[in-house]
């Protein structure tokens, strides 16, 4: 297994920050584990599959699944032919954004009967992992072969522009991911989309399959959890500057989410 580490990482509006490769042994497996942000492998060979909220995506060369942040994933390699894929990991403002406007609005994993296609998806994730090396001196490298890497699994054309549900969700996601330090209403939130909160509960539940206020206590537990791997701050002022009216509740909603609490995940994650 191949890892590189980009120290250049922040709340910027996107950030790279590391690449990686691995031949898997037949049957190696991952979780079920959860992410701080998100991470997408693309399959260069071999087969294998992936399982996130009780569906089973088995995925070939060519394929890739996205895995976002604070939600419990499990992947595994094919026994007879298993799989080598690259990954990257990334997060930052814009993500949520820049996901909409590719397969993954709708989806968590890009699959295509077309070989160019596999081929060009493959090509650009080799770049990526080569030039992700060079990043110290030019970090912008890296978010270019990125963006050309989403530019390959865009949203399919029949699905843009139909259904103003996705903009309401957008709106309401932009929101939360401003406002998630103060302690907002899920009716501050349908007010600024310009929805009631039974339409909103309802859109949520059909795009995300959570609730719009288990979309926010998540979104304040992944930044946590971003803090506590990447900052000195103390538990106590993380919890404050994600939202939670104090450290004990903090502590509680991460430990019933995550496992953990927020100290132990700091020390496994340091």
């Amino acid at each position: 297994m191949n890892i590189n580490q980009n120290p250049h990482t922040n709340q910027s509006p996107l950030s790279v920050y590391f690449c990686g490769h691995e031949c898997c042994e037949p049957n190696h497996s991952f979780g079920p584990a959860v992410r701080p942000h998100y991470l997408l492998h693309v399959v260069l060979s071999g087969k294998g599959i992936y399982q996130k909220d009780g569906i089973t995506y088995r995925l070939k060369k060519g394929s890739a699944f996205l895995i976002p942040p604070m939600e419990s994933t499990f992947y595994k390699a094919d026994a007879e032919n298993p799989w080598t894929y690259a990954w990257v990991g990334f997060d930052g403002k814009n993500c949520r954004d820049i996901l909409t406007r590719t397969c993954f609005s709708n989806s968590f994993v890009y699959q295509v009967d077309d070989p160019t296609a596999e081929e060009t998806l493959i090509s650009h994730m080799k770049q990526l992992l080569t030039v992700f090396q060079d990043s110290a001196q030019n970090p912008l490298l890296p978010l270019g072969h990125l963006l050309l890497l989403f530019s390959c699994m865009k949203q399919p054309e029949e699905n843009r522009g139909k259904d103003p549900t996705h903009q309401y969700l957008a709106k309401a996601q932009e929101y939360i991911e401003k406002n998630y330090t103060y302690h907002i209403r899920i009716s501050d939130v349908a007010d600024y989309v310009g929805i009631d909160r039974t339409y909103l509960y309802k859109i949520f539940m059909e795009k995300e399959g959570i609730s719009p206020k288990e979309y926010l206590l998540k979104h304040r537990l992944r930044i946590a959890a971003q803090m506590l791997c990447s900052s000195q701050f103390t538990v106590t002022e993380i919890a404050f500057s994600c939202g939670f009216k104090d450290a004990p509740a903090f502590c509680n909603y991460f430990k019933k989410n995550i496992g953990y609490t927020p100290s132990q995940f700091r020390k496994l994650n340091l």
